[in-house]
């Protein structure tokens, strides 16, 4: 304090008198003062909202201001007047970002906290974060003290230990209630910080602060990712365009034995052959409408191909028995902001800019679906 220039000989003691009456810090052996974990998490939400308001700057500028309005050096309604103006903005924003606090307070101190269970690994630290269940259901890591929110109505589950290829955080699988529900990987660093600009198709979750503050509940799963090596993202699985919409139709990764494509941005669903072994999409493009080309591991016993061979691959557009075997049905749709398909720009992978438009291709259509 004394180093910079806050408070003085007989304040500073007050000071530490309050704050350890207000248990944001305990006085150990050696007269050590350590801090709580009320304290902490008090900082770490100030850090989180306006890192200003936990440093010695501002308090700083005030007393310095204070000496020359003493000294006559400075105009004492204008000093009060700057203070002031500056103290309003701040306390303005602050109230806009509560829900920022809100979220890491009752992730360190409710019972909620303490019912979670390991579930995935931060990428940060590479620990085990607690997944809360209770609504709204989200990720908590200890260590780094971070909270990611995640999709409601739905379940959550670890997905075979992947990890995403930008962040190193294990993945996730959401899936939704019943038969025609949809499944999605999702990377939870991802999902809370998209890191491709010009992904405007955000999916809800259950958000704590301000409903106008897309960057904490909102997010980008895999199908939206135009990420080009990541095994889940839209690149890999997805296979052509959505006959209702400017989405794409991705393929569903855990859908089996009754596999489907669903539509990223509207509740289309595809069903695919049923009662295949395996459905999984091919880097080669249909030379007739670009769509992705699948490949089906029929069931042997059920195989619609003859002598009695199992594995097939076509489009699903243009291949007359892949054509002949799908069916086009309503699902249950993710809550949605924005309307258009796929987000391509610069992130972590240093592609792209800020505001470049969709990329559309013509051939990809459904014709006559």
């Amino acid at each position: 304090m004394e180093k910079n220039g806050i408070g003085t000989d007989a304040s500073i003691s007050l000071h530490i008198n309050n704050i350890c009456e207000r248990n944001y810090v305990q006085v150990q052996a050696g007269r050590k003062l350590v801090p709580t974990a009320l304290g902490i998490s008090l900082i770490r939400g100030y850090q989180s909202i306006d890192a200003d308001l936990c440093l010695p700057d501002i308090r700083s500028f005030i007393e310095h201001q204070i000496t020359l309005v003493a000294k006559g050096q400075a105009d004492h309604s204008h000093v009060v007047s700057h203070v002031l103006q500056q103290f309003k903005q701040k306390f303005m924003y602050f109230t806009k970002q509560i829900g920022n606090m809100d979220v890491l307070f009752e992730a360190q101190f409710s019972q909620l906290a303490d019912s979670g269970r390991p579930l995935s690994k931060c990428g940060k630290c590479l620990r085990y974060m607690k997944y809360i269940s209770t609504r709204p259901q989200r990720l908590y890591c200890n260590t780094c003290e971070e909270v990611y929110h995640l999709p409601q109505n739905g379940t959550i589950k670890l997905y075979k230990e992947l990890t995403c290829p930008l962040d190193g955080f294990e993945l996730l699988i959401f899936s939704m209630p019943g038969p025609e529900g949809k499944s999605l990987p999702l990377c939870p660093y991802c999902y809370n910080s998209p890191p491709f600009e010009g992904i405007d198709m955000l999916f809800g979750a259950g958000r704590m602060g301000n409903s106008n503050n897309p960057g904490k509940g909102a997010g980008m799963p895999c199908f939206l990712c135009p990420h080009p090596t990541c095994r889940h993202s839209l690149i890999t699985q997805g296979v052509c365009a959505c006959p209702e919409c400017n989405g794409t139709l991705v393929l569903d990764p855990i859908s089996a034995p009754n596999w489907k494509l669903f539509c990223n941005m509207c509740n289309c669903i595809i069903l695919l052959p049923q009662g295949a072994h395996r459905v999984s999409t091919t880097p080669d493009r249909c030379p007739e409408c670009d769509s992705m080309i699948i490949e089906v591991d029929f069931n042997k016993k059920a195989t619609p191909l003859e002598d009695g061979a199992t594995l097939h691959k076509g489009c699903i557009l243009c291949d007359e028995l892949l054509h002949s075997l799908v069916v086009v049905k309503h699902g249950k749709s993710f809550s949605r902001r924005g309307a258009r398909g796929r987000g391509r720009g610069m992130g972590r992978s240093g592609r792209g800019g800020r505001g470049s438009s969709k990329l559309v291709d013509p051939k990809m259509s459904f014709r006559g679906f």
